[in-house]
């Protein structure tokens, strides 16, 4: 993934740019930093546009002020996803196994 709020900054407007370009920067990059040079088989280039959540401001400490008060109120309640604490896969499956563990205990 490349991009995020500062696509066209970094690419320019998401019509206009070529797949082909974002593919050479994207290969460009993992060759720099994991030192991988050699090309892939098959590649998809797609654009998908404001598919990420970006939380706006303030949204750590509301996200506090709700967890504070499901612990006060003693709710059986836990807030788990992307629209809470990280918007990838890998964030909402450490973050509901981090939040089993806690409640098993």
């Amino acid at each position: 993934m490349m991009g995020g709020a500062w696509f066209e900054e970094l690419f320019g407007h998401p019509e206009s740019v070529s797949g082909n370009h974002l593919l050479s920067i994207a290969l460009a990059t993992i060759e720099d930093h994991l030192k991988i040079k050699q090309k892939p088989i098959y590649s998809l280039v797609n654009i998908h546009r404001d598919c990420i959540p970006q939380y706006t401001v303030g949204h750590s400490d509301r996200l506090e002020q709700v967890n504070k008060y499901i612990k006060k109120q003693g709710l059986p309640l836990f807030l788990l996803g992307s629209s809470y604490d990280g918007v990838s896969v890998n964030d909402c499956i450490w973050k509901a196994r981090k939040t089993v563990l806690a409640f098993d205990r």
